[in-house]
């Protein structure tokens, strides 16, 4: 068993874990987000639907839009607009997650709740791309309300 000498007492990885730190020097305590559970919520949902867009599935992926995109696009129109978006970028090679934020305001809308994830992707016919979503809360749930690829 690995240990080392303390005060004249040997100290495991487990005891050590429980023993305050040296005089003059204080542990950091680890960053919270506050919001983690809810960036979390809303990247399930944007999985969901960014799992119809990489199958060309696009007046499918409606379903997870929230009442600004509804507001705006019927479901024809927002797939239209959706297979415009992501023409050209062929199959999906990757995507991984750079960033989730949590935000009240948001531009051109209203204060609410919002969570803003940026991806960053790699499709056969583009191999940098940034995916940025915007996903709003509303009745319990969170919805898509932006889409836009870099």
């Amino acid at each position: 068993m690995l240990g080392s000498l303390i005060h004249g007492r040997i100290m495991t990885a487990q005891t050590a874990a429980q023993a305050p730190p040296p005089a003059g020097m204080q542990q950091a305590e680890p960053a919270v987000d506050p919001h983690s559970g809810e960036e979390q919520a809303a990247e399930r949902q944007a999985l969901g639907f960014l799992g119809y867009l990489d199958h060309g599935r696009y007046a499918d992926s409606y379903a997870y839009t929230g009442m600004l995109i509804r507001a705006q696009l019927d479901r024809d129109s927002f797939a239209k607009q959706l297979e415009k978006a992501r023409a050209g970028t062929g199959a999906l090679l990757s995507r991984e997650l750079i960033d989730a934020g949590y935000a009240t305001t948001v531009p051109g809308a209203p204060d609410g709740q919002y969570v803003v994830l940026h991806y960053s992707a790699s499709f056969a016919n583009r191999q940098e791309a940034v995916e940025t979503m915007t996903l709003a809360f509303a009745k319990g749930y969170w919805r898509v309300s932006g889409y836009y690829i870099k």
